[in-house]
């Protein structure tokens, strides 16, 4: 079973009465309180699957870093403010000793960095090393996925593709930006691309019930992607769509307003990409149309596929 529908079995059994603010299924959950959003997010990364160890694999440091990053971009892409957090590691008898304590040097050097508090955690004996995550954070309005309206333009922050060739180890959660960004513009709706363009574009457009016209040549492809796709520029492009792991946000703004941000940002952030690629439309929620070179693309070229887990 594929993961997001095994996703939706399993929200389908949790009453709408045991939920927070919002249904699951944002990026983070909400909670209200006295008037106040509570924001709450967790993570789990697996040897295996999002880090390898051995030679040439990833040195703890980095695993701990990515296990609380990959959090941090959660909240960011709603827009959050950070509280605090807990850690759970599972380890194998042979690394628990310097290697985890390296680790958790990882996680510190990024709570520091961030500041949020590290307030507690679990350790458990495992066959495979996991870090878990879970992380609690406020916003006065949090950005949902589902406030996208016909019409919106659709931006991404930095660019896309080839994360595994090293970046998803040591990329930038984007809490700076999306601060500023929900506190000048306010965007409708916000996701960060942790499972490929097209797959969390897909989720944002489902759950606002728009559609979209993207514009190929817009995708903004990084060096990795293009390094890897070499020469080969269609397979760059295949990577920058479907790759997982940019973490990268991805948010819709009233069209109008696009000029005034485009100018702000490149004041605010000029180390930082901003890419306007296309828009949405009143169409089939989740419904992507392509177009190339501004042409509509009639028959696809590429896979329309992301990261899935199972």
């Amino acid at each position: 079973m594929r993961e997001f529908r095994l996703i939706e079995r399993l929200k389908r059994l949790i009453p709408r009465s045991l939920q927070g603010g919002i249904p699951i299924g944002d990026d983070a959950g909400v909670v209200s309180v006295g008037g106040q959003s509570f924001l709450f997010t967790t993570d789990v990364i697996v040897e295996g699957v999002d880090f390898k160890l051995g030679p040439g694999g990833a040195p703890p440091e980095q695993i701990g870093r990515k296990a609380l990053a990959v959090n941090l971009s959660d909240l960011a892409a709603m827009g959050g403010r950070l509280l605090a957090f807990v850690a759970a590691f599972g380890l194998p008898k042979k690394l628990a000793g310097v290697w985890t304590e390296r680790l958790a040097k990882g996680i510190v050097g990024t709570a520091r960095q961030f500041g949020v508090r590290w307030v507690g955690g679990d350790l458990s004996r495992s066959d495979r090393v996991f870090v878990s995550i879970a992380l609690t954070g406020e916003a006065r309005r949090p950005v949902l996925r589902k406030g996208a309206r016909p019409g919106d333009s659709i931006y991404v922050t930095g660019r896309l593709g080839g994360s595994l060739l090293g970046r998803h180890l040591t990329f930038t959660p984007r809490l700076r930006e999306a601060r500023f960004l929900t506190r000048r513009f306010r965007p409708t709706a916000m996701i960060d691309i942790s499972d490929g363009f097209i797959q969390d574009l897909g989720h944002l457009l489902q759950t606002s019930r728009v559609g979209a016209h993207v514009e190929l040549n817009w995708i903004p492809v990084s060096a990795a992607a293009l390094k890897g796709g070499r020469p080969d520029r269609p397979r760059a492009l295949q990577a920058a769509l479907t790759d997982g792991e940019d973490f990268e946000l991805l948010f819709t703004l009233p069209a109008g307003r696009g000029g005034a941000l485009e100018k702000a940002w490149r004041r605010k952030f000029p180390g930082v990409g901003l890419t306007r690629v296309g828009e949405t439309v009143r169409s089939q929620a989740g419904k992507i149309v392509w177009w190339e070179k501004g042409r509509l693309l009639r028959r696809l070229w590429f896979r329309e596929k992301g990261f899935s887990h199972f």
